[in-house]
């Protein structure tokens, strides 16, 4: 475990006191609210520390006002933060123990844009069928400190219905279990998981990452997030919150071959299901992950303890994209050491998604209308100076050296950009932006060809900008949405034969799932716009 205060993220050797109990007392004997919610073991040493109802004060001085330094208690509340995050399955648990050794690195390096994750993370938690793989995990190890006897309860899926083995590459088997959480009333999220429901309730959506490969993931992802839309959330809000899944589907080369038809009738229904119960899902493809270039691989100090050696490096692009994603509405705050302040335009995450669900094709007779697929880019320039030439390069390595899945940028309908990096940088970037310069050449022909429809909507590209210190270079981080993709019609393809001609309880399985596939196949590709 680290020596860093989770509340102020100062290092011990910077604590009043010898013990993190002196510091909390000293430190943040005025913030009990925050105390109870990081140490709740600690909030009844500031009782004892201040009788008579009593605010604790430091060492004699008086607290710093609102006017001296502004408060961290944006930062510790977990109201309004961008994510509650959940990994499913093995290749979510890994994802997720990137992300939190992400948050770590950060962390131990004293790097002030660990805050992006402590601003951003309104909770966590992993669910698996497998308990070995759950053992193995950084959360488990680390962060919760569990033994297998804690995570039966805590983290299993199908808990006492089987013998914590996993489903098989059964996505039907992952659908069973879960759904055997919720058998005669029961409620897994009061009386087992980690997923505490206020913390979901207080986030601004939902983050699932999963494979559709093998069988937890693929079948357990969609009827879990239809019981966070059912059992957790608020159901009288006008506005539903938003639901991702970030997918890794099957590589060609990989498990293609090695798993032949099941990943690919795994990964067509995976999808299709999770697209009647999610607002928006990001797909991954690990072909792509392993191909970007070096400059977008963020450091991630002892993935290799807690990540398989097949998955270390491409988790590290995913983690980048997801981190970008999250600075993006990260509460704007200044540093009491340093102005360390995010600046620019904040997008929320269904900004993401729900531009381009007013293009979809009307139906009153539709029983649901599928995610948004969100095609992502990273893009990186270490240029020191910008002008078209060097834009076009950025956009250029974002939307073909640096895609994260196999997709074509002129069949996508659209969408939403963000570009990012340090002050001195962005203040000759901003003027392209400003001047519609950087959104022409994203729409330019060799890139989204927004000038090739024929139809009467329009493809629309949502372009926002931030200043983020402690960075060196310029980004592009995006999302396309809807486009055309290789791998999705390869999936189908096979799926479709499978229907039409299989006499196997795997044909009959993907029969009852069709409509779902069906649905979610007729948004793809920019001919199929209203």
């Amino acid at each position: 475990m680290t020596n860093i205060c989770k509340i102020c993220m100062q290092r011990a050797t910077e604590w009043q006191g010898d013990s993190l109990t002196d510091h909390v007392r000293a430190a943040h004997g005025d913030e009990p609210a925050s105390v109870e919610q990081v140490y709740p073991e600690l909030a009844g040493a500031l009782e004892e520390a201040a009788p008579d109802g009593e605010s604790p004060v430091t060492d004699g001085s008086a607290i710093d006002g609102p006017d001296d330094r502004p408060s961290d208690e944006l930062m510790d509340d977990s109201y309004g933060k961008k994510w509650f995050l959940i990994g499913v399955g093995g290749a979510g648990n890994n994802i997720l123990d990137a992300v939190l050794l992400r948050r770590e690195t950060l962390e131990e390096n004293n790097e002030r844009r660990a805050r992006i994750w402590k601003g951003g993370l309104a909770g966590y938690g992993l669910l698996n069928t497998n308990v070995s793989e759950l053992e193995q995990t950084y959360y488990a190890q680390e962060e919760k400190e569990y033994s297998r006897n804690d995570l039966l309860p805590n983290s299993i899926i199908g808990f006492g219905k089987h013998d914590y083995a996993g489903a098989g590459y059964r996505w039907d088997i992952g659908k069973e279990l879960i759904e055997a959480d919720f058998a005669d009333d029961a409620d897994p999220f009061r009386e087992r998981w980690d997923l505490r429901k206020d913390r979901i309730q207080d986030s601004q959506a939902v983050m699932f990452v999963h494979s559709v490969t093998k069988g937890t993931g693929c079948g357990s992802t969609p009827v879990l997030a239809e019981k966070i839309r059912n059992q957790v959330l608020e159901n009288d809000f006008v506005v539903p919150k938003p639901l991702f899944s970030s997918i890794v589907i099957p590589s060609k080369g990989t498990e293609y071959s090695e798993f032949g038809g099941r990943a690919k009738v795994n990964g067509i229904v995976g999808l299709a299901r999770a697209s009647r119960t999610v607002d928006a899902i990001i797909p991954f493809d690990n072909n792509r992950l392993e191909n970007v270039q070096a400059d977008i691989r963020p450091r991630i100090d002892r993935l290799d303890e807690y990540n398989p050696p097949q998955y270390q490096e491409i988790n590290k692009p995913l983690v980048a994209f997801l981190e970008a994603f999250t600075m993006s509405s990260v509460p704007q705050f200044l540093d009491r050491d340093a102005t360390m302040s995010i600046m620019g335009d904040v997008f929320d995450p269904a900004d993401s998604f729900r531009p381009v669900q007013d293009k979809y094709r009307h139906d009153p007779d539709n029983e649901f209308t599928p995610a948004v697929i969100l095609a992502p880019v990273l893009g990186r320039s270490r240029a020191n100076s910008f002008d078209r030439s060097k834009l076009e390069i950025l956009v250029r390595n974002a939307l073909f050296q640096n895609k994260l899945a196999e997709f074509d940028p002129t069949t996508a309908w659209g969408g939403t950009f963000l570009v990012y990096g340090p002050e001195e940088k962005m203040a000759e970037v901003s003027e392209f932006v400003a001047d519609g310069t950087l959104s022409n050449i994203i729409a330019g022909e060799q890139f989204l060809d927004a000038g090739g429809t024929s139809g009467i909507e329009s493809i629309d590209i949502h372009l926002k900008q931030l200043v983020t210190p402690y960075l060196d270079d310029v980004y592009l981080w995006g999302t396309l949405w809807n486009p055309e993709m290789p791998s999705l019609e390869e999936m189908y393809n096979h799926a479709q034969t499978l229907k039409q001609e299989g006499n196997s309880q795997q044909a009959e399985n993907v029969r009852d799932a069709w409509e779902n596939v069906e649905t979610l196949f007729s948004c793809l590709g920019r001919e199929n716009m209203a």
